[in-house]
């Protein structure tokens, strides 16, 4: 949409404009929900900040790209892309890059004028998370229209060959979860995965079996739900009604199907975490406000932003770009997590 305003988005989302212009560029005066509200709904918009006044000195330009597939709508359903903007729009400020947002969804890239639009950057941070192999002979293709134009990846390392990748330990944040749930006595521990099975959640499976494996066990049950908050919502009550047993623990693939599973245990009156215990990955900010707050895996959502715009910075300082020469060696970063302990979880039996 173009000519997005933040009277725009203040109108659609019932703010006022100076909340929305608070948000917007970064300055305390709002909350943190508040500003991942806004920032989400200006990626959906297409709002672009304002060019430089005629005489400023010229800054170079960033186009961050939130992709959202077909397939999987990983990303339409959480607030992660929020604050992996914010963090880009920091470290780019600092290093003297204007940002600008698009939000695509499959096959509009290679629209002329959206191609057109992203050749102005000098260079390209794609948010990855929606991408699982099916798509990847589209984003393949998208490369090879940008030319000259340096790219980095975020959340998603499906093409680490091919351009700078920046990643969370995924396996790692959900093996620490799973000890975590060991060691405070839990014996039988339940998974909730998204039906969606992108790379991310992949290794987060791998990382919960892994420590249950280390401890000679494995899981209890194994529960398919949407990505969405209601339909995750649906899909567990409908599983718990049928009477399955409920183990002591349950791992959830991210912070919003945990959600949603606290919403349905919480409905049938079951007690967490005397009864059962829940806990999400990513650590949005709805995760204190919970009833109880959530323990979870903390991704470091803004850093993956500010690494990706260090490693564009890098490409551009060189004049190097890796996808345009098969020689050139490429980056993949992987940030690490940290267990974040709240009131969902309880000790079970002796310890």
């Amino acid at each position: 949409m173009a000519g997005v305003s933040a009277k725009d988005i203040a109108k659609k989302l019932g703010l006022s404009p100076a909340a929305v212009s608070l948000a917007l560029n970064g300055k305390p005066g709002v909350s943190e929900n508040t500003r991942a509200l806004v920032l989400e709904a200006a990626m959906q918009m297409g709002y672009t900040k304002a060019e430089a006044a005629p005489g400023a000195p010229a800054h170079r330009t960033i186009c961050f790209i939130r992709y959202a597939g077909t397939i999987v709508n990983i990303a339409e359903h959480t607030s992660f892309s929020s604050f992996v903007l914010q963090g880009v729009e920091a470290r780019a400020a600092e290093l003297g890059y204007s940002t600008q947002v698009r939000y695509h969804h499959i096959g509009e890239l290679y629209n002329p004028q959206t191609l057109a639009l992203i050749r102005k950057a000098d260079g390209v941070i794609f948010l990855g998370t929606d991408i699982s192999r099916p798509q990847l002979p589209e984003i393949e293709q998208f490369l090879e229209c940008l030319d000259s134009i340096p790219v980095v990846m975020v959340d998603n390392l499906l093409l680490c060959d091919r351009v700078d990748c920046v990643g969370n330990d995924n396996y790692g944040g959900a093996r620490t979860a799973g000890r975590h749930l060991l060691r405070t006595g839990h014996k039988t521990i339940g998974y909730v995965r998204a039906k969606p099975r992108v790379r991310n959640f992949i290794e987060r499976e791998h990382g919960i079996r892994a420590a249950l494996e280390e401890a000679g066990l494995s899981l209890a049950v194994t529960v398919d739900v949407d990505i969405s908050s209601e339909g995750a919502f649906q899909d567990f009550d409908a599983w718990y009604k049928k009477g399955k047993d409920l183990p002591e623990g349950l791992f959830c693939e991210n912070d919003i199907i945990a959600a949603a599973v606290i919403r349905v245990l919480k409905k049938h009156g079951v007690h967490i975490p005397k009864d059962v215990s829940v806990v999400g990955f990513d650590d949005i900010p709805m995760c204190e406000m919970l009833d109880p707050p959530l323990s979870t895996v903390h991704s470091f959502k803004e850093e993956l932003g500010a690494v990706a715009v260090e490693h564009l910075h890098r490409r551009l300082s060189m004049n190097e770009v890796p996808h345009h020469a098969p020689n050139a060696p490429v980056l993949t970063t992987t940030l690490s997590t940290r267990f974040v302990p709240r009131f969902s979880v309880g000790p079970k039996g002796s310890l």
